[in-house]
């Protein structure tokens, strides 16, 4: 498993978060969702699929399908979806991240680059701890539903933190923190919780 959480999270990190799902959901059937709809990359669509539109899922490359009324899996195997999917979730925060330090390094206030600011500093630094918390969480908890909850609503929260960095641009829907809402719109698809 631990090799398939890095190659999930290489994925994402590289090539953005519709490749990193591409990987987490790789021989899995992706309308075994546990709810009544999929979050699937776009290239895995089909024609007679019941697309849901969203024109920000969309320019990332992932498309909500609905589910046709198929059985979701079984818990032990969306707990098993739900690492790999955080883990994509992870490298994708790693690379909104390095865009935002690139982004505050090209940026000047008071006379040097706003990378340096304690404030944005600080931020930075939260972020990498976090993830470096979550990548152990995952590996250590891989087997228990709510940690496996809990990573990700700790990586939807680093997600936000990190957009802040950018500005307003962070929360523009063709910026790039577009990334940031749409893997929580993914989450939200694939993470059973209690009671659903």
């Amino acid at each position: 498993m631990t090799d398939l959480i890095a190659t999930c999270e290489r994925a994402a990190h590289a090539d953005g978060l519709a490749a990193g799902l591409a990987a987490a959901l790789d021989g899995f059937d992706p309308t075994a969702a546990p709810g009544p709809v999929t979050a699937v990359p776009s290239d895995w669509v089909t024609p007679d699929s019941e697309v849901l539109p969203h024109r920000v899922a969309e320019a990332t490359g992932i498309s909500f399908v609905r589910c046709a009324g198929a059985p979701p899996a079984g818990p032990e195997a969306l707990t098993a979806v739900g690492v790999l999917i955080a883990a994509a979730r992870l490298g994708a925060t790693q690379r909104l991240l390095e865009h935002a330090v690139e982004h505050l390094s090209g940026r000047t206030s008071g006379g040097e680059p706003t990378i340096r600011k304690q404030l944005v500093l600080g931020t930075v630094a939260d972020v990498l701890t976090g993830l470096e918390a979550l990548r152990a969480q995952l590996r250590v908890q891989a087997h228990a539903a709510a940690s496996v909850a809990d990573v990700h609503d700790q990586i939807t929260a680093l997600d936000w933190e990190t957009a802040k960095l950018l500005g307003a641009s962070g929360f523009l829907a063709d910026g790039p923190g577009r990334t940031a809402h749409v893997s929580q719109l993914v989450a939200n698809c694939w993470v059973a919780r209690d009671g659903v």
